[in-house]
């Protein structure tokens, strides 16, 4: 292979190399190398063709900063984290809980009749 070739011309090359051998082409680690030389996996995984969904939500940066610092003491990802969190918490109360809404709803607003 001619050293002058840019990564980009050996794109179609490594479609067909196992993925330990593009690694090792460009000097990464492969999953299972890294876990090797840690000695330990960097999170849990969920087994192969797991069905996942994808859940969205706004919260504060402190809510967020809190999850992330869970997740990262346990050593898990933050997705691993809910999903445990969500399961403990059906599993010690049957379902989860309700929460108050973030605001009274039942108030009416005063608007002035205009007639």
């Amino acid at each position: 292979m001619n050293p002058t070739h840019s990564t980009a011309d050996r794109l179609p090359d490594l479609f067909c190399l196992p993925r330990h051998a593009a690694a090792k082409t460009f000097g990464m680690h492969t999953l299972s190398q890294v876990d090797l030389v840690s000695g330990t996996r960097t999170r849990q995984r969920r087994p192969e063709g797991a069905a996942t969904v994808l859940l969205q939500g706004r919260v504060s940066p402190e809510t967020r900063a809190e999850v992330q610092a869970a997740a990262a003491e346990s050593g898990v990802s933050i997705a691993y984290y809910l999903e445990a969190l969500v399961s403990q918490l059906i599993r010690d109360n049957g379902a989860l809980p309700t929460v108050a809404r973030p605001r009274p709803q039942d108030m009416e607003l005063p608007i002035a009749d205009v007639a």
